[in-house]
């Protein structure tokens, strides 16, 4: 029998948080057919195996979305994951909507989805519960799931022979753009050909995982120094991970949770972005990563205000980003923090894993089935709109 349930995806293509966490939901939904409207990294993830259909757009311009109007008209369900551009498009097409919010815990104001939404899906981290009585009385009862990672990643750990995972995610966004406003993916990864030598656990393979506008940047730039980097699949890139004897990477969400849940000793870069600035603060809060990592804490003279819009406050990290390039006490100081990171003793690698996994627990089980149940509770509550096509 096949899949009757049309749903269509608007993932927000923010680097790759936003399609990792839909693949985990996705994956508990075997009866439904996914659509995702896709461009920039999310194009890049958007595997046959999980997703039905891709339709190249633009998301970020409703415009774009619009010329898709006939195919979201036919649909079941309109699925956004963090991205409240094109809401009011779906509310023209009287299109039921589930809202998945991978960054409530930073929420700045209150939107239409939190409001008008079918289903409002929020991903735990710490912060929800603020943000919750802040705009919990004005909004929809929300349903709060665990990280959306894959569950299979629970105690899959295979460790191999010593091999370094790096992760810079996406690396792409509209705010970020290698090559043009960011020097982040080369910074970074020439950083990291510093630190390797420095490294006591000798390290038989590194590989740099990132986004291919990312990999092409470093590549042109020769900052990869013979490093093996390329872009990964997420399957390939979590099988990687899972033989890693150690992960480095940028304070992103899904990443960490991945190698938290792994078990692997995480290690964390400096943010390349504004939401990762605020989540590197939280990682520091818990213990998980060291102080003066982030941009902010080496230029104090520079503040990045976590509370003004995404792009405003990315763009003035990026200014940190071009700073911290050419600044050779600074790179000393970070290089310093991500060592000793990577040269932690046994015992202070099992106090880092053991902290992980408290962390880990505290955000609840992968949340990936019980999103999907939430999703169907709402499909369940719904006319058919099939029927009503044909």
């Amino acid at each position: 029998m096949g899949r009757s349930l049309q749903i269509i995806c608007d993932p927000n293509p923010f680097c790759y948080g936003a399609i990792s966490a839909l693949r985990a939901l996705a994956r508990h939904l075997p009866e439904a057919s996914f659509t995702v409207l896709a461009t920039g990294p999310v194009r890049e993830q958007c595997d046959p195996a999980t997703f039905d259909r891709v339709l190249p757009c633009d998301v970020k311009d409703p415009a774009s979305v619009r010329q898709h109007a006939s195919v979201l008209a036919a649909a079941d369900l309109y699925l956004a994951v963090s991205n409240n551009t094109n809401i009011g498009l779906v509310q023209e097409l009287k299109l039921p909507l589930v809202f998945v919010d991978i960054l409530f815990w930073m929420k700045r104001r209150m939107t239409p989805a939190m409001r008008q939404a079918s289903g409002y899906i929020i991903e735990n981290f710490p912060g929800v519960d603020e943000a919750l009585e802040r705009y919990g009385r004005g909004m929809i009862a929300p349903k709060i799931v665990g990280p959306l990672i894959a569950s299979s990643l629970l105690r899959q750990h295979r460790r191999a022979t010593p091999h370094l995972l790096v992760n810079y995610g996406g690396a792409y966004s509209p705010d970020i753009i290698p090559g043009k406003n960011t020097c982040y993916p080369s910074t970074m990864t020439r950083l990291l050909r510093e630190v390797l030598p420095l490294a006591g656990l000798g390290f038989e393979a590194v590989t740099v995982a990132t986004g291919a506008k990312a990999v092409a940047r470093i590549r042109e730039e020769g900052a990869d120094g013979g490093l093996r980097v390329e872009t990964l699949a997420q399957e390939q890139y979590l099988a990687m991970l899972a033989s890693s004897s150690q992960f480095l990477t940028s304070p992103g969400l899904n990443a960490p949770f991945e190698g938290f849940a792994l078990g692997i000793p995480t290690s964390f870069l400096p943010p390349q972005n504004l939401t990762q600035v605020c989540q590197l603060a939280v990682y520091q809060e818990h213990g998980l990563a060291p102080q003066g990592l982030n941009l902010t804490e080496l230029y104090p003279d520079h503040p990045v205000d976590p509370l003004v819009p995404e792009a405003e406050g990315t763009a003035r990290l990026l200014e940190l980003v071009a700073r911290f390039d050419a600044d050779v006490k600074a790179r000393a100081l970070v290089r310093e923090r991500v060592v000793a990171q990577l040269n932690r003793s046994p015992s202070e690698l099992v106090r880092q894993v053991t902290a992980q996994e408290v962390f880990l627990r505290r955000l609840g089980p992968p949340g990936g089935a019980a999103a999907a149940e939430e999703v169907r509770r709402i499909l369940a509550a719904q006319p058919s709109r099939q029927r009503a096509h044909r």
